[in-house]
């Protein structure tokens, strides 16, 4: 029943695998039936014992035999394959039972993947990171040829998990700019805030403990909040920024894991705050010793050479968390980001990344370095400060040409992507408002997705990072025409 074909380029082991494996499944041979011993098979068919040993096996990888040492190969009862396409195959598991509920509220919040459903004619006033069209990616691209032609199998290894020393180093003089001083050891290199903010819940806050945030808030830091079993406690951003007073009252009230704030062109409501607000806030968290998790995400984007320094740059007593990444003003696929921390920190965490992933992406990191002292970034910044300047001052031109009106009212940021467009007095929902926007062609983010309870009014968020200043002009084009389709000026 078995027979080859030496001139065919199929390998012979591979012909005496397929015959067998077609007579097994045809039920020819049945399961317990006997194979031949190799060497009979080898004289039979004329081939090294080694060939035919070849095929045996992978018949027993594939669950077609079973073979014991020193006695006769036989076929096995075998559990079929899996049909080919997943479309054919139903779940005996029911996921969506299995899984944790609050991945459901973390799925509704991901819109960006939306967009993809109303083509390239909609206007991505959604996804906040920057124009990949002004993005330095051949200088990387060099950076990356660099450090793998030099150090690339050493970069190919597990790495520290507090990140690549270099870079590491980098960040902390990058910072000292900022005033922060800060060494090396205070570093921890993320997968972006995202990642950052998950590792500092997992290390700081136990399933229970309250924490504290801006309401509004980062839309995709509420459900990882409750991910994590966390308590929100919330506190009105005022024009000002965070509402200190209020802030106070929930700290007498409440033992609290930490505080969550975003100082610079706040997500979603794109406002910056004082001196005088960040030095009265860092004494708070100093009072009631209470760490703060001061969120940078968007440092690096101020428009004005008068620039107000991080909480971190005062923080004498290593009260506050400061989180950093590249991810906004650079390279969003690298997911490279920081924690800067005490050091005591710093290495609780660096154990948390050691289980959880044994170490970072160590060859991007190492290019990113290189990349940088290279003076790339800077030549990059520069570029880029000069283009969102420009199509800041469009946005807000336009917000005031075409959606400015009584019942209106919109952030006017110094920096960053964001403005924020509060409704008043209306008896639309912010369902009803976000779908006529979407409906003439433009998709923004709801601003309820920015709250952890319900909010006090309709309101949306807009960002400018990827978009140019035609589409700029034409996105607020649209909503103003939507919002007056609704009469809602």
């Amino acid at each position: 029943m078995i027979t080859i074909n030496k001139s065919l380029s199929t390998p012979l082991h591979k012909q005496i695998f397929l015959r067998f494996k077609e007579l097994i499944e045809k039920g020819t041979l049945k399961p317990g039936d006997r194979l031949p011993p190799t060497r009979v098979l080898a004289g039979t068919l004329g081939v090294n014992r080694t060939t035919v040993y070849l095929a045996y096996e992978e018949l027993w990888s594939m669950g077609y035999i079973e073979s014991r040492p020193g006695s006769y190969s036989f076929v096995r009862q075998r559990t079929g394959l899996a049909a080919e396409s997943a479309v054919q195959r139903k779940s005996l598991l029911d996921w969506g039972k299995l899984c944790n509920p609050l991945l459901n509220e973390l799925n509704e919040r991901r819109i960006a993947s939306r967009l993809k459903n109303f083509g390239k004619s909609c206007i991505d006033f959604v996804s906040l990171s920057p124009d990949p069209a002004i993005l330095p990616a051949e200088a990387f691209r060099k950076a990356m040829n660099q450090v793998l032609k030099k150090d690339g199998r050493s970069l190919l290894q597990y790495g520290d998990p507090r990140g690549y020393q270099p870079l590491r180093e980098y960040i902390a003089d990058f910072m000292n700019r900022h005033s922060v001083k800060i060494c090396s050891d205070e570093i921890l290199i993320t997968y972006g805030v995202q990642s950052a903010l998950s590792l500092l819940l997992k290390t700081l806050v136990k399933p229970g403990d309250s924490i504290i945030t801006e309401s509004p808030t980062y839309l995709t830091a509420i459900p990882l909040f409750r991910l994590h079993g966390a308590k929100i406690l919330t506190v009105p951003v005022i024009p000002s920024g965070m509402d200190l007073q209020a802030l106070e009252a929930l700290l007498q009230k409440n033992k609290v894991s930490l505080i969550y704030t975003m100082p610079d062109f706040q997500n979603p409501a794109g406002i910056s705050t004082s001196q005088a607000h960040r030095e009265y806030l860092l004494r708070i968290c100093e009072k009631y010793k209470t760490p703060l998790v001061e969120d940078g995400f968007m440092e690096e984007i101020k428009y004005s050479p008068k620039v107000v320094m991080p909480v971190k740059s005062m923080d004498s007593g290593n009260t506050v968390v400061y989180l950093g990444t590249f991810s906004k003003f650079l390279f969003p696929g690298l997911r490279i980001g920081w924690i800067a921390a005490d050091k005591e920190l710093i290495s609780r965490i660096a154990t948390l990344v050691y289980y959880e992933l044994l170490g970072g992406n160590i060859l991007d990191q190492a290019a990113l370095n290189r990349f940088c002292r290279d003076g790339q970034l800077e030549v990059h910044l520069k570029i880029l400060h000069r283009i969102y300047r420009k199509r800041m001052q469009v946005a807000l031109r336009s917000a005031r040409r075409f959606c400015e009106g009584e019942n209106i009212s919109f952030t006017r940021p110094t920096g960053g992507y964001l403005l924020w467009m509060r409704i008043n007095g209306t008896q639309h929902s912010e369902e009803k408002i976000i779908s006529k926007i979407l409906e003439k062609g433009t998709a923004v983010v709801p601003g309820s997705f920015a709250f952890a309870d319900t909010p006090p009014f309709a309101s949306f968020r807009i960002s400018i990072g990827h978009c140019d200043e035609a589409q700029i002009e034409e996105g607020f084009r649209r909503i103003g025409q939507a919002l007056d389709e609704l009469k809602i000026k």
